[in-house]
């Protein structure tokens, strides 16, 4: 009976023009009080994502954190006082609109999908939490990839590079370049990071990318030679393990005009290697793709090891590749895929003659 009347009442104020959504909420929340004694938790879509966001402060990297934040402080800017609503009243068109706003400012295809499945996660965990029945961004399509990759650098541009770089850069650039490091990992590194207790030098350390989290894993890569001579013969400023390999660059930022990405490209054109802005980038306001930088040369160390014949699984290894993303970092010279075209040959041949 009790639920009749607040149904009767619900429909009343409907036929008024009077119901709005925070009024249903109520309505059911008053019947399912009513008949069981339980009160209905319902979360605004405010309150849900900021909750998300917030435990993913102590789970993930402060980089996968940070951007986490930015993505959700930006969509419910974009929501604006429709993030006051219910979660369950997201719908797929608000998704959208936000992903397409970030094309109209000018950002690639690729930041624009990012931010689409960044907001995919929260929303899968309401769904299965039973807060919605169905993802609203999973009925959101992605855009077609950009096309733009990183180019690799030539031996000759790399000897280049180090002769017009100082000290510390030379290392960074040589464990980029020799052990695939990225740059942020690069301008970490400690002492307690080189292990030379096994007969040769190793380095051992944990990747910003899986820092935190159930991925959490130390990542280890015997050093090249060449990385080695270097550790050999630069002072030794302090015999803390804790103390930087990079003790300058290592309390730098990595973006920014005065940064190292961007000290980085000065290094490079002083050396006379310059990167070549992809055009089509360049359309909308802050979108420039340069092919060679600092990551490049991670490209280059996956690539040498590719063309040497190196096998996936054992470059993915020493990569620190999990995924499928390998494939992009991979670039094969003609030359040895030439080789490989031979070798399929010669393997016809023996298949024929057998």
């Amino acid at each position: 009976m009790v639920t009749c009347l607040e149904w009767e009442r619900a429909e009343k104020h409907a036929r008024e023009g009077n119901f709005s959504e925070a009024q249903a909420r109520k309505v059911l929340g008053d019947i399912l009080e009513k008949t069981t004694g339980e009160r209905l938790t319902v979360l605004t879509i405010r309150q849900f994502l900021e909750n998300w966001v917030d435990s993913k402060e102590v789970t993930k990297a402060p980089g996968t954190s940070k951007r986490y934040r930015h993505t959700v402080d930006e969509f419910l800017k974009h929501l604006g006082e429709r993030a006051k609503g219910g979660l369950q009243s997201l719908r797929p068109a608000e998704i959208a609109s936000f992903r397409d706003l970030q094309m109209s400012d000018g950002k690639s295809a690729a930041t624009a999908n990012m931010v689409l499945k960044t907001l995919r996660i929260p929303l899968n965990l309401a769904r299965r939490q039973g807060l919605i029945f169905t993802n609203p961004a999973e009925a959101v399509e992605v855009l077609p990839a950009d096309s733009s990759v990183r180019d690799v650098f030539t031996p000759e541009q790399i000897s280049r590079i180090l002769a017009a770089a100082d000290v510390e850069w030379r290392g960074m650039i040589l464990v980029a370049r020799y052990c695939g490091l990225r740059l942020g990992d690069a301008a970490r590194l400690t002492w307690k990071n080189v292990d030379s207790n096994v007969g040769q030098m190793v380095l051992r350390f944990h990747p910003q990318k899986t820092r935190r989290g159930a991925t959490r894993r130390e990542h280890e890569i015997p050093l090249h030679p060449q990385v080695e001579e270097y550790l050999l013969r630069i002072p030794l400023k302090s015999k803390r393990p804790d103390a930087a390999l990079f003790p300058s660059l290592s309390q730098q930022g990595l973006s920014g005009c005065n940064g190292l990405s961007a000290q980085f490209q000065k290094i490079m054109a002083k050396a006379g290697v310059f990167s070549e802005e992809d055009t089509r980038k360049l359309e909308g306001k802050g979108r420039r793709f340069n092919n060679l930088t600092f990551h490049s040369l991670r490209h280059t160390f996956i690539s040498r090891l590719a063309n040497a014949g190196v096998a996936q699984e054992v470059r993915m290894k020493l990569s620190g590749h999990t995924s499928e993303v390998h494939q992009r970092y991979t670039h094969h010279e003609l030359a040895a895929l030439r080789l490989a075209m031979l070798k399929d040959t010669e393997d016809k041949e023996k298949e024929d003659k057998g």
